[in-house]
């Protein structure tokens, strides 16, 4: 059997701006993602927005953004050591186990995302298809969220 927690390598860019109609993509709905140019882009709050792409791409979606939001007040930070992405397949079970939010599929749908915890640990969602869920996490943490899916606390 495939191991269902697969660690995925992947530029992060962390985008902060006053003005949404700014941006260079168009911006997802709260707790949803869309995507600009291959990239997945994740809604983190009101002017907070997530980029990642392909491993190596950081440098490329920073000068991008830059470009895009010169002379405009913004914060634009590759963020790609701050958490370790894990793709997760069909284990929306396992991660309600230590979430608070409701992960029902029926509700918890493809191109959803949040800011939330999983046990101790913040973490970030993001349901990418039917089976496939990324997950964001502190390298500090990986390991015990590694443990808790892998044996979950009921």
């Amino acid at each position: 059997m495939a191991e269902p927690l697969r660690p995925v390598d992947l530029a992060q860019v962390d985008a902060r701006v006053d003005d949404a109609s700014t941006l260079p993509f168009d911006v997802p709905s709260p707790n949803a993602a869309t995507t600009w140019d291959g990239r997945d882009v994740l809604w983190l709050g009101p002017d907070e927005w997530l980029i990642v792409g392909e491993a190596g791409a950081a440098d490329e979606i920073v000068r991008a953004l830059e470009a895009a939001l010169e002379g405009r007040h913004r914060s634009i930070l590759d963020v790609g050591a701050n958490r370790i992405a894990v793709d997760l397949d069909d284990g929306l079970d396992l991660l309600a186990t230590g979430c608070p939010i409701d992960l029902d599929p029926s509700r918890w749908r493809p191109g959803m995302c949040a800011q939330t915890v999983f046990g101790l640990a913040q973490v970030i969602l993001h349901q990418r298809d039917a089976r496939t869920t990324r997950v964001f996490v502190r390298p500090s943490f990986v390991g015990y969220v590694f443990e808790r899916l892998r044996a979950p606390v009921r």
